[in-house]
């Protein structure tokens, strides 16, 4: 009896010491859940010594009474049952923190009887708190995440998965993609999701939606393999990026890149990838195209006149009779300013092309109103036919606007095509005028100041402005190369402003805390003043500067005066209510202006170098020098003679009463940091 007795110790204690190494609570209690066996596990949780002080005890003497009750509960409901129940629920340890026990209880029978139940947890605090994150990450994600079984259906999708197809998750869940939302698109997803289970391997997918809004949205999504115990593909994992945005602005990109703005047209760059398909095209099949240069005759007087937002909508309206004007397979451009360009693809026969610069010419010239005044405007075409001539861009671009530019000589509003004995000066002319167009953005021009010497001082009382291009930096071209075409292509207005500026300022530099000032004079063109916004451009400069008036002189020429304009005259005499000094240039070589010297604010007058030059030998430019000194002086008017080369062309004004002269025999012009206002001349003459 008493080995019995003691093997039954012997028993409990080992079971004891098998329960109490358990790395979880294991706990036996009775029909009123008072615990009768619990382990060390259970006594450290609820803070007693060992395992003995739990015997007799139950829940309420250890948990806040919700959390015992709530366990009683769960004791009542596993003896009811005839299977193990599980429940994961939150526990207060001894130090009075919080917890989650993922907790198993089962019902003890005992000779068919129930008499307690059985019970063990573990601590599942950290699983919890990371499938938590887990879902957090998943659901808060901007990325579209969802899960696919074998059979391709959705089992698992987030909240942005649902926004991307506008729906809700009950929508998509348990359907495949070809079943929701269908399509060409989503047919290829199920395929790649099909040899992802197959291959195991990931696979990048770009799917496209429709949805049923009309909208146009796309996907990248990376599929990925889940794995199962025995390393076999149990779901696959989707994780897309809605990249619908960054494709709209790749559009948007994509469009100012190669559109014009003004007038919807493709532009330059994309013009010339089109030359080049089209070039690629007849390498590989005997075909033409013809490509077709057009300039708008007269806009720029347009633009001048209106101003530049009317000058956009006549651009904007004549790019729509071009397009009008050719067949839907051709390409209409606009290259930039009042230029545009035609590629007529294909082409059987060239006598076409002149009917389509006809049609196109003649829907130009057709009467536009703007602004309540009818405009009509005409264009000159140039025309290469291509291969013929080359098979490279620049070459086919270079001689449509050389034969452009024969058009605009034959007199304007027609067509011309190019042929290689087109003379070897309108090609630098053309050449010229390109270059030019791009010279002031590329920081090419200079100038160069001439002083004007006061004979009587020998000192230097003023100088003149004279532009210098060096283009490209490494050539310098004279002004009587590309003076006359910048005038003629109105590009002399964007390159006068940018003279007035630069001059501006070094009279700022030369005249500050200086006394008397130094006179800076700046030729400007007869296509400024057509331009009717120079006051404005003039005022605006001398507020940016902080220059005075009063130390600059506007040049101009007699050809100005005789157009006897009232717009040219009321901008002489506002400039001359600025203070701004008016000179009269090249005086005498033009028709006689004598009349008008009284009607036009002139202070000053010029003598031109061609009669300077000739005084030491030739009489009748002696008297035509003297006349006009003596006109000046009967006239109050001050002189200026240029073009002095030697002593004695300066000594013989000097006897004449002419005192300020300009030329080689004193200085060359000079940049500005070479101009020695110091300088003398006394002993020179």
């Amino acid at each position: 009896m008493k080995n019995i007795k003691n093997q039954n110790i012997e028993s409990n204690q080992y079971i004891q010491t098998l329960i109490d190494n358990f790395p979880f609570m294991v706990w036996l209690k009775d029909a009123d859940s008072r615990i009768l066996v619990a382990n060390t596990a259970y006594a450290n949780m609820v803070g007693v010594a060992s395992s003995a002080e739990l015997i007799g005890k139950t829940d309420f003497d250890f948990f806040p009474p919700d959390l015992a009750q709530e366990y009683v509960d769960g004791d009542q409901k596993a003896m009811q049952s005839t299977t193990p129940s599980a429940v994961t629920v939150p526990i207060k340890n001894a130090e009075g923190a919080y917890y989650w026990i993922e907790s198993y209880k089962s019902a003890v029978v005992v000779d068919g009887k129930v008499v307690g139940s059985l019970g063990y947890a573990r601590d599942v605090t950290e699983n919890i708190l990371r499938e938590n994150e887990y879902k957090s990450i998943v659901e808060n994600s901007s990325n579209c995440i969802a899960k696919y079984n074998r059979d391709c259906e959705r089992i698992f999708l987030n909240h942005a998965n649902a926004l991307f197809y506008e729906t809700d998750s009950t929508t998509l869940i348990g359907k495949t993609p070809s079943q929701y939302p269908g399509g060409a698109s989503a047919k290829a997803l199920e395929k790649s999701i099909r040899e992802v289970f197959q291959s195991g391997e990931n696979q990048h997918v770009a799917f496209k939606l429709t949805t049923r809004h009309g909208k146009h949205k796309i996907m990248h999504t990376v599929l990925t393999p889940e794995f199962n115990a025995i390393n076999e593909v149990q779901a696959v994992i989707a994780i897309g990026q809605d990249m619908t945005q960054s494709y709209e602005h790749l559009d948007r990109i994509h469009h100012l890149a190669y559109f014009d703005a003004i007038t919807r047209l493709p532009n330059r760059i994309s013009l010339l990838e089109t030359l080049d398909q089209c070039i690629k095209k007849t390498d590989r099949a005997d075909c033409a195209f013809a490509f077709l240069m057009l300039d708008l005759d007269g806009f720029k007087a347009v633009n001048d006149l209106l101003g530049h937002a009317e000058g956009d909508l006549l651009l904007s309206e004549m790019a729509r009779r071009i397009e009008r004007s050719v067949r839907p397979t051709d390409i209409v451009a606009r290259l930039g300013g009042d230029e545009f360009a035609i590629v007529l693809s294909t082409m059987q026969d060239p006598k076409t092309v002149g009917v389509v610069a006809k049609n196109v010419l003649e829907a130009i010239k057709q009467p536009i109103l703007i602004q309540g005044t009818e405009l009509f405007i005409s264009a000159s075409i140039g025309i290469v036919i291509c291969p013929d001539h080359s098979r490279d861009v620049s070459d086919i671009v270079k001689y449509s606007d050389i034969a452009m530019y024969k058009a605009k000589k034959q007199g304007r509003n027609n067509y011309q095509f190019y042929s290689p004995d087109l003379s070897q000066t309108t090609i630098e002319r053309i050449d010229i005028e390109r270059a030019l167009r791009t010279a002031l953005q590329n920081d090419e021009f200079l100038l160069h100041y001439q002083p004007k010497v006061n004979l009587e001082t020998q000192r230097i009382v003023g100088v003149e402005a004279l532009l210098r291009w060096h283009r490209n930096h490494s050539e310098m071209i004279p002004p009587n190369r590309f003076i006359g075409i910048a005038e003629d292509s109105g590009l002399i207005v964007e390159i006068g402003e940018w003279i007035m500026l630069t001059a501006f300022k070094d009279a700022v530099r030369w005249n500050t805390g200086r006394h008397p000032p130094i006179n800076v004079a700046i030729n400007l063109s007869s296509r400024q003043f057509i331009h009717n916004n120079l006051l404005n451009v003039i005022k605006h400069l001398l507020k940016k500067t902080n220059c005075d008036p009063a130390w600059i002189t506007f040049e101009i020429t007699e050809s100005l005066l005789l157009n006897d304009s009232i717009h040219i005259t009321k901008m002489l005499k506002n400039l001359d209510n600025l203070g701004f000094k008016i000179s009269l240039d090249d005086f005498g070589t033009g028709y006689s202006a004598l009349s008008y010297l009284n009607k036009f604010p002139v202070s000053e007058i010029k003598i031109d170098q061609s009669f300077v030059q000739g005084i030491a030998d030739n009489n009748d430019h002696r008297l035509i020098v003297q006349a006009i000194i003596s006109m000046a002086k009967s006239l109050g008017k001050e002189l200026v003679a240029e073009g002095v080369e030697t002593a004695e062309q300066a000594k013989y004004l000097l006897d004449c009463d002419c005192k300020v002269v300009q030329g080689y025999f004193f200085s060359k012009p000079k940049p500005f940091n070479e101009i020695d206002m110091q300088a003398s001349w006394k002993s020179a003459i």
